[in-house]
């Protein structure tokens, strides 16, 4: 690693424009940038929907940026934080892998510069001071039952789901833990441009109906100044490296299956400013992440991307072809060209937005020539631009092939197409549009508290806020059972703050719980030095 004094000087940072963290991350003061224009443009990269171990999204993003910077192109990375859930999960770390990691990963991985821990700790100051007005006579006349504001916390513990909560003075409620990075202080963080536009997103913010149900704000609870201490310097971006020094802004963690999915607004915007090109990356397939960023982060078209990047592995579309995942190494072209469809669907995701792309092969070192030629000349005969990445094996050495492809498509005019019209759509026909458009299915069922809901949204002063969908992420549909044929709308729930409704699709859950064999138990500290971070 380079002292981070270097890497930020190749972005024209200087150390009064930085809060070190060590000799290798620092917080960017991004408030000093307010008036300097934009020159950057945006590459956007997403993939199919993936196996439970991933196909290198965030692999791939960190190797294109690698290659760019390498071929002497302004460039910076703009990626998510990781979750303390995955990285003891299942999924493990969240900085890369092979020559394509943000360094240093460990700290990364774990507290970083203790982002998460401040917006875990805002976000339950907020229920403890709902809690104390409960228990201290109710002055707000809070309705216990109609409280929407949940706790959380940053690691998957499925006991804490749903609990119940005796306060005392016979008051007895219901709560439901959610994951960090799923709260709507996340969400609100993430989206916030500066701390004006944060403290008045936290003011406007739901967090529970009286017994008359009207709503009750956060400002009502008067702890907005002991929440913007606490969050002064999360909102500030993180930077830090790529194993070849590429620069990199790692900043907030919205998951893309139950919240928006892309790493924070004020990131990006100051990538845009300080380089040519910036790379970032949005959650999961898609139908998620990529969906959310045109029809939320870039509701107003100011973050519309110069090229997406549509990742696929060879075993993706062999688990979509219906090959199980313990089977995935073995050859089958009958079965990789049945996933052919599926990835057809993710190709046709984009295009609904009319938007330029290019189809990244994420190669493994154990795929077969016969599976890369047969999935090559399909996208040759579907006139689709595509090309193989080799940077998890081979980093700066690899082939340029796809960087120069996402650069020619930088330069091709823009004519993006909007899925809707926010403005004049309602909530309900904004659900059902993605439900259609996105997600292919023919019949939309909604529970009898989603529409009622729904009917009191549609008539409100929100209607024209868009919606962020929770659906599971390993199918387009969201669907286990192979019916992608119809998709039920639970629950809705309003996220103020943020600016968008929370439709929960069929089972979703916010707060996953651990594995059978999970990566905690691979962790190891050696030396002080902490190591098997997977």
């Amino acid at each position: 690693m380079k002292d981070i004094k270097a890497i930020a000087r190749k972005l024209g940072l200087t150390t009064e424009q930085l809060i070190f963290y060590g000799n290798h991350i620092a917080k960017v003061k991004a408030e000093v940038f307010t008036s300097l224009p934009r020159k950057g443009k945006l590459i956007l990269v997403t993939a199919i929907n993936p196996t439970k171990a991933g196909e290198g999204k965030t692999t791939s993003a960190i190797g294109i940026a690698d290659l760019m910077n390498h071929l002497n192109y302004s460039v910076v990375l703009a990626l998510r934080e990781p979750s303390l859930g995955p990285v003891f999960g299942l999924k493990g770390a969240a900085t890369g892998g092979g020559e394509c990691i943000i360094v240093p990963e460990p700290e990364i991985n774990l507290h970083f510069t203790g982002d998460f821990h401040a917006i875990t700790s805002a976000n339950n100051l907020v229920s403890a001071v709902i809690d104390n007005i409960l228990y201290w006579n109710n002055s707000l006349a809070i309705d216990p039952n109609k409280i929407i504001w949940q706790r959380c916390l940053d690691i998957n513990d499925r006991a804490l789901r749903n609990v119940t909560l005796n306060l005392g003075h016979n008051i007895v409620r219901s709560e439901h833990f959610q994951i960090t990075a799923a709260s709507e202080i996340m969400a609100i963080l993430s989206l916030s441009k500066n701390l004006a536009d944060l403290e008045e997103r936290l003011n406007d913010t739901i967090v529970a109906y009286n017994f008359q149900q009207e709503p009750i704000y956060l400002k009502e609870l008067k702890i907005s100044g002991s929440i913007m201490a606490l969050l002064k310097d999360a909102i500030r971006p993180n930077l830090v490296q790529t194993k070849y020094h590429t620069p990199a802004f790692v900043h907030c963690g919205p998951f893309a299956n139950i919240s928006h999915g892309t790493n924070s607004l004020i990131a990006t915007d100051l990538a845009l400013k300080l380089a040519d090109y910036v790379v970032t990356e949005t959650g999961f397939g898609s139908d998620l992440g990529f969906e959310k960023f045109n029809d939320i982060i870039n509701l107003q078209q100011e973050y519309t991307p110069a090229c997406t990047v549509l990742v696929v592995t060879i075993r993706a579309l062999k688990l979509h072809g219906g090959m199980s995942e313990e089977k995935l190494d073995l050859v089958d072209l009958i079965t990789l060209q049945k996933g052919f469809d599926h990835l057809n669907k993710h190709i046709n995701i984009i295009k609904q937005y009319n938007l330029p792309f290019v189809v990244c092969i994420n190669k493994f070192s154990q795929d077969d020539a016969s599976e890369l030629k047969c999935l090559e000349e399909w996208l040759v005969a579907q006139t689709v631009s595509y090309a193989i990445n080799t940077t998890y094996q081979n980093g700066v050495n690899a082939d340029s092939d796809l960087v120069n492809k996402i650069i020619a498509k930088t330069r091709e005019d823009q004519e993006y197409q909007p899925l809707f019209n926010p403005q004049t759509t309602t909530v309900t026909a904004k659900i059902l549009t993605i439900c259609q458009k996105i997600y292919g299915v023919e019949k939309v069922i909604f529970s009898e508290m989603a529409e009622k809901k729904l009917n009191k949204y549609n008539a409100s002063d929100f209607r024209h806020w868009p919606v962020c969908m929770a659906k599971n992420h390993q199918t387009i549909s969201g669907n286990n059972d192979g019916n992608d044929n119809a998709i039920s709308v639970r629950d809705v729930k309003i996220n103020s703050g943020a600016k968008y409704f929370i439709i929960y699709l069929s089972d979703i859950i916010t707060l996953p719980g651990l594995n059978r064999t999970p990566n905690a138990n691979n962790i190891s500290l050696i030396d002080d030095k902490i190591i098997n971070i997977k």
